[in-house]
């Protein structure tokens, strides 16, 4: 006698094939959740660890905004050393200071202590005495300086309305390298003894302008609060609730939930697919069974057992191979790639709660199949055209209106509590979930509507054999919508996910460009006042070059508006040269006293072009505005100019009563490398000057975003891979097991060719359904998403979109033209026999 279970696994011979199958859909399927997850969660662990490089041990910055012109006193840092949980208090001074007499900046000045809590902060590790000094490596290029030499520092106190300079010179005793990932920075260190003397409200009890605090874990919020309780006009940062920090980590997880579902979602449709293959292969075993008197118990648990199996090996034998990846292959690609570094810890408990979490999954599927399988009779097990007819009901349409409602009531609750916050981002993510499955469930419905419709246009437009083709597709949409499920969420997760890379990268390009106006830019980081706009036609005079201008600070301009004087910066330019370039439009009126505003001024305002206006400027000792002229509106420039909303010509009284120092030459060249070479030169008379060209930093851009997207993209290069293998093989085991009917429609006059047109007609029908339905809610879902940072665009990837649909649909003509032809070219004899 056999057992229920050896009775299993002899069935097995009848299809060992399809059984490789589906324990390899299930291998990647597993392989892929388990690869992505941990390096997700490695790169989530990673993240917080250079969050906390960043900010060293830091979980509160405490103090007073500048506009309150208020420190903290040796008595307020007591009392925070003594609320609970409170383990570090460390005081911070704050100043500007001059360099070198270098007068025309100031560089940001930092007075520390010497704890270890301010050193990882500000990534120092000397003990500074009073006459020490620690400087960032940018402002030891700038001043030609290295570690022993002297620092002269001027800090300008106000005294009584007067100016009083206080000039120290101090030892470098560390130079600061950039922080990884950052750009170079300009900073000073000082012992906080030293400088909070110089700052202009401090007295003996002074202990700094903000404390750092360090707090037991998981404890820095009730920190923080009771602190504000001490005094509600204290200013309270908590390290992990920068934004920044919760959009980076909110974007991992939306990401890496969305991916495994859909993940889970093609490797659940193709595993029903190939589940039923297996099944159509044993079905006779079964049936044999079933006429011996084998009971629908005993028929369920040797499906039970079979499934099972299956499920187990596929689990047992993904974890092993995402095993093997993550600690062998991941990091050889990483070298390989000259990929940024990555975690490749291997966190045993999160991978057993991903491998028992699938296989609990991926047994509740299977459970679909068994109930099927014991239900059947011997004589519906033997009939080939079982009715897999749909038919809408009235519980169908309140499962779909209740979810409905759900999802409605989750995106108006999202808009109360805000988008961007976590919960709000969280409501958006399954309330986009929830729609895309009511459409998911939908679709068979759908497409059997489109078919009845379309039968009678098929027909006048495409003939008998595109109309036999559509009709006979009607009892196929059950069977063959783990196909099209397969499509359809395979395109969801493309188009999400390089919309995604797109968008990023298309974002960090925008930034670049609205930094670079032109292919190159030179920066004048000292603010020299030497440097002058002749030296634009020197530029200009490069064969390399096509044209430069220059950018100028941002002075204050008072304008007297409806008898009040309203402040505001402005910028120099060169009017006609930019009007040459079209970045405004023409001007007509006296350059010398005109004004360009902005459309956002103009309207808020009520000005328009010809208006004349009293100009002043704000005299500090008078402590009052004085006229200096007028000026006239000349042109009303796009809001594109985000941040001045003043412009004048270089040629302006106002530019020559209060000249603007030159911050930056946009220069646009014709051959970038070879006006880089030609323009070395002015190093040499100006050492301060730095060269950058946007060509460069766009390359350093897009590897770097490259670099992060990487490893995804190998996923989604193996997902498509894996879903275009399983959907090609599930038609063409469906189109195979069909082989009866196709020889009875050619014995009553359908020509070979005839049959060729429709066997492609049926398999291009399901495969076009599947990537229209998708790509349509892959762009329901990314916009849908879209909403949890609604300010933010979204970019597609058309491209990507295009050649993935491109590859899906050649690859089927090619397969199937060939299964067609072969067919369609049998012996009409030997197919009847078979059948």
């Amino acid at each position: 006698m056999f057992s229920m279970r050896t009775i299993a696994l002899k069935l097995f011979r009848a299809a060992w094939t399809n059984v490789l199958t589906s324990i390899s859909i299930i291998t990647i399927s597993i392989c892929l959740v388990m690869t992505m997850s941990v390096y997700i969660y490695n790169a989530n662990t990673q993240m917080k660890e250079e969050i906390q490089a960043l900010f060293g041990e830091m979980d509160l910055m405490v103090g007073y905004n500048p506009e309150q012109h208020k420190v903290l006193t040796n008595e307020q840092i007591s009392n925070f050393e003594s609320i609970y949980g409170v383990t570090k208090v460390s005081s911070v001074s704050l100043a500007h200071t001059i360099v070198e007499n270098e007068f025309n900046t100031t560089f940001y000045t930092a007075g520390v202590e010497n704890d270890n809590l301010v050193k990882s902060r500000y990534h120092f590790t000397v003990d500074l005495t009073p006459n020490d000094v620690v400087i960032s490596e940018n402002i030891a290029r700038l001043f030609n300086k290295d570690v022993g030499d002297s620092l002269q520092i001027t800090f300008n106190k106000s005294v009584d309305g007067s100016l009083e300079a206080d000039i120290g010179e101090f030892i470098i005793q560390e130079i600061l390298p950039p922080i990884k990932g950052t750009e170079s920075f300009s900073l000073i260190l000082l012992q906080n003894d030293v400088l909070k003397t110089w700052m202009n409200n401090s007295d003996e009890q002074t202990a700094g302008m903000y404390t750092l605090i360090k707090t037991e874990d998981n404890i820095a919020t009730s920190v923080g609060m009771e602190i504000k309780q001490l005094d509600e006009t204290l200013r309270v940062d908590v390290a992990s609730d920068y934004d920044f920090i919760k959009e980076n980590l909110q974007a991992l997880l939306i990401f890496m939930i969305v991916l495994s579902v859909f993940i889970l979602l093609i490797s659940s449709v193709l595993l029903m697919s190939t589940f039923q293959l297996l099944f159509y292969k044993i079905k006779e075993q079964l049936m044999v069974l079933r006429a011996l008197g084998a009971t629908t118990k005993q028929v369920s648990r040797i499906v039970q057992s079979q499934l099972s199996l299956i499920v187990s090996f596929g689990v047992l034998l993904g974890t092993s191979v995402s095993l093997l990846v993550i600690k062998l292959w991941l990091p050889q690609l990483i070298s390989m790639m000259k990929l940024p570094s990555a975690r490749t810890d291997l966190p045993l408990v999160f991978v057993i709660i991903i491998a028992a979490s699938s296989f609990i999954l991926l047994q509740f599927i299977t459970q679909w199949q068994v109930r099927k399988s014991s239900r059947l009779l011997p004589l519906q097990i033997a009939s080939d055209n079982e009715n897999l007819s749909l038919q809408w009901a009235k519980w169908k349409t309140l499962v779909v209106s209740g979810v409905a409602v759900i999802a409605l009531l989750l995106f108006s609750n999202s808009q109360l509590i805000g988008k961007s916050s976590g919960e709000g981002a969280l409501m958006i993510l399954i309330g986009t979930l929830l729609v895309s499955g009511i459409l998911l469930y939908m679709m068979p419905y759908l497409f059997t509507t489109l078919l009845n419709i379309s039968l009678k246009p098929i027909r006048s437009a495409l003939g008998k054999e595109a109309f036999l083709a559509c009709q006979q597709l009607m009892p196929q949409v059950r069977k063959n919508m783990p196909i099209v499920l397969s499509i359809i969420g395979l395109m969801i997760i493309l188009i999400f996910s390089s919309s995604l890379f797109k968008t990023i990268q298309s974002t960090e390009q925008n930034y670049i460009n609205s930094q670079y106006e032109t292919s190159m830019k030179i920066t004048n980081e000292l603010y020299d006042p030497t440097i002058t706009l002749d030296l634009i036609e020197e530029i200009e005079s490069l064969p390399s070059v096509s044209y430069a201008y220059a950018q100028s600070n941002s002075p204050l301009l008072e304008l007297k508006i409806n008898n009040r004087w309203e402040g505001n910066n402005f910028e120099a330019i060169d009017v006609q040269k930019f009007v040459a370039l079209n970045k405004i439009d023409a001007v007509n009126g006296n350059l010398e006293n005109g004004l360009i505003i902005t459309e956002r001024f103009a309207k808020e305002h009520q000005l328009s072009i010809g208006d004349t206006l009293k100009a002043g400027t704000y005299d500090v000792p008078l402590q009052q505005t004085v006229p200096i002229g007028e000026v006239q509106v000349i042109g009303i420039a796009p809001n594109h100019y985000f941040y001045i909303d003043f412009y004048m010509d270089w040629s302006s009284f106002v530019v020559a009563l209060n000249p603007p120092v030159i911050t930056d030459f946009m220069v646009e060249a014709t051959n970038t490398q070879q006006a880089l070479a030609e323009l070395k030169y002015l190093e040499d008379r100006w050492p301060a000057l730095k060269f950058t060209d946007k060509e460069t930093i766009i390359e350093q851009s897009n590897e770097l975003t490259f670099q992060r997207w990487s490893l995804f993209v190998g996923v989604f290069v193996i997902l498509i891979a894996a879903t275009c293998l399983g959907v090609l093989q599930t038609l063409l085991h469906s189109v195979y097991a069909k082989r009866g009917d196709y020889a009875i429609q050619r014995l009553i006059g359908l020509s070979p060719n005839g049959l060729m047109k429709l066997i492609l007609t049926q398999v291009l029908s399901f495969v076009l359904y599947g990537l229209t339905v998708g790509t349509f809610l892959g762009l329901l879902l990314t916009r849908m998403l879209g909403f949890i940072d609604e300010g933010a665009p979204i970019f597609y990837d058309f491209f990507t979109l295009g050649i993935t649909s491109l590859v899906f649909l050649v690859a089927t003509l090619v397969v199937f033209a060939l299964q067609g032809y072969w067919i369609s070219r049998k012996k009409l004899a030997n197919e009847i026999v078979d059948m």
